[in-house]
């Protein structure tokens, strides 16, 4: 049997209190939009094709940064 839980109760008023940060209300906006790629934590979800990783990769020593 599947418990129904009332997560808002669970959560602090602290917590609660807290205001959506603008980049949230950015990719809500986003998500509602038609033809867009999300550029968030974890997307795209598709592979990034060989020949830009390895362009990275062997760019990385010519930056500077490593």
């Amino acid at each position: 049997m599947t418990e129904n839980i009332d997560w808002q109760k669970r959560i602090s008023p602290v917590v609660q209190a807290i205001p959506p940060s603008g980049i949230r209300r950015f990719f809500d906006i986003a998500a509602e939009m038609e033809d867009v790629i999300s550029l968030g934590v974890g997307e795209p979800d598709f592979v990034t094709p060989w020949s830009i990783r390895e362009s990275c990769v062997y760019g990385l020593p010519l930056s500077g940064l490593c």
